[in-house]
């Protein structure tokens, strides 16, 4: 990608990063007419009028971005952005936090009283009880039950941490709503917390998506072996749910080496894949990434060829550029090239040929039958935070009829594609945006919207993949 340079950080401001940004983004974004039309001209131009304003008297960086990021949310599309070197957060005021903490459950237990109450009360203790320690060993906690309700546990620090983290304080709170499964709210730091679903697979507790805990105290009864570790507790597996029926939890696509990472993992566990007539792949709050990374599934989803459409490409000198060094890059990288190549060229040439116009990129042709795989069903297990190229994955995995879409809306961030960025002037900072749009627009946009599952699963609902998997059974 190109970076202004010739700016030293004395000698910035926040116009420079602005002016510069609305330059790239008017010449190249693909989403500008779309964005801007005649009914939002004026308010538009107001808006830019005011930002340009009063960023010629802001030099801090902080200040700048926030101010900046007023502009790029206009256009309403999470593929336009600046990317700071370090992200930039806004932290509530320090009486909100502290009144946040005082609603939070304080215990009389430390470490000490706390061990010498589960020797006291070992035979009466439930599997989840005891001290259990975190697996990057940040978190030693206790798990009690508590007084009033006996299906809910609190896990709690056995050792100050800080002034407001103090020994006694509840880092989070499982309410059991099946056995050995949770419905957990943890506490973060600032005392904000976030609901997640939990399981308990023996000597461990899985809190998805935040943290895991191996048990301590009192010693388990069953620890868990490797085929445990592999297939229900790792964080990306395919777990035979039971005779008919496999998990597939995949990484975000953004996950560097997704493709192989994927390739390896269905390649290990090929012979649950083929033996499973139903398949639940679950994509919850994935972000997209590479459009590789789901393409080894294909196999099991297919029963035709799939075929990925290319995009709309707006065709300028600077992103002619940009596509350019793309190819540059991938030169040192075989992998890459092979898989990005053909269709980077094929595009390349379209643009040199019709400059100030859209082109369209080739589509891409995937084999998907193999009369080995057993597999009659596939649920693609979805939520608001399944975004970009994962949404890409369930238009083109729903071109099988065996494909069955199971959760909520999906983000909505797709309509906009082929993000590529430049080096701002100041702060090492970036802009990026999309240099194609989809081929579905403008008949069928979903930005900000979303993808409407085909089967909706409420918040009520504790346990998502075991309604999956019970839906499918109905229905067979």
């Amino acid at each position: 990608m190109i970076s202004q340079l010739g700016f030293s950080q004395q000698e910035c401001k926040c116009s420079q990063n602005f002016d510069f940004a609305y330059q790239k983004i008017k010449d190249n974004y693909a989403g500008w007419d779309d964005k801007i039309t005649t009914k939002n001209q004026a308010e538009f131009d107001k808006l830019t009028q005011e930002i340009r304003n009063k960023a010629q008297g802001i030099t801090d960086e902080k200040e700048c971005y926030f101010h900046i990021k007023k502009w790029f949310d206009f256009f309403k599309d999470g593929h336009l952005f600046v990317t700071p070197i370090t992200p930039y957060s806004i932290d509530d005021a320090p009486e909100v936090v502290a009144a946040r903490a005082a609603k939070v459950t304080q215990l009389s237990f430390n470490e000490a009283s706390f061990s010498e109450y589960l020797k006291q009360n070992v035979d009466k203790l439930q599997s989840v009880e005891g001290i259990w320690e975190s697996d990057d060993k940040a978190y030693k906690l206790g798990i009690v039950k508590d007084k009033n309700n006996p299906k809910l546990f609190i896990g709690f620090l056995l050792n100050d941490r800080n002034a407001a983290w103090k020994a006694g304080k509840a880092k989070f709170e499982m309410l059991q709503v099946a056995p050995e499964k949770y419905i957990t709210n943890y506490y973060y730091a600032d005392f904000s917390s976030e609901k997640n679903f939990t399981r308990e697979v023996k000597n461990f507790l899985i809190i998805e998506n935040i943290y895991k805990f191996n048990k301590l105290f009192p010693i388990p009864k069953e620890e868990v072996n490797n085929e445990d570790l592999l297939h229900k507790i790792a964080d990306y597996r395919i777990e035979k749910l039971d005779a008919e029926t496999a998990l597939i939890v995949l990484p975000p696509f953004t996950l560097p080496n997704a493709t192989e990472f994927v390739q390896e993992l269905v390649q290990k566990n090929e012979e649950i894949l083929k033996t499973s007539t139903s398949l639940i792949i679950d994509i919850r709050n994935n972000p997209g990434g590479d459009d590789a990374a789901f393409t080894p599934l294909f196999p099991y989803i297919g029963t035709t060829p799939i075929v990925r459409k290319g995009g709309v490409f707006r065709a300028t000198d600077e992103n002619i550029i940009s596509i350019k060094h793309e190819l540059e890059a991938i030169e040192e990288f075989p992998i890459y090239k092979e898989r990005l190549g053909t269709k980077l060229q094929t595009v390349l040439q379209k643009m040199e040929a019709n400059k100030g116009k859209f082109v369209t990129g080739p589509d891409k042709e995937f084999t998907a039958t193999n009369p080995a795989i057993s597999t009659k069903k596939v649920a693609l297990l979805v939520n608001r935070n399944t975004a970009s190229t994962a949404e890409q994955f369930i238009f083109e995995a729903k071109q099988s009829p065996k494909t069955i879409v199971f959760g909520e809306n999906t983000k909505g961030l797709a309509d906009y594609i082929e993000v590529r960025d430049w080096g701002l002037p100041c702060y090492g900072w970036r802009v990026a945006f999309s240099l194609a749009k989809s081929h579905r627009l403008p008949q069928k946009p979903i930005d900000n919207v979303g993808i409407t599952p085909d089967v909706k699963i409420t918040e009520a609902e504790t346990d998502w993949v075991e309604f999956v998997r019970n839906h499918l059974k109905k229905s067979q």
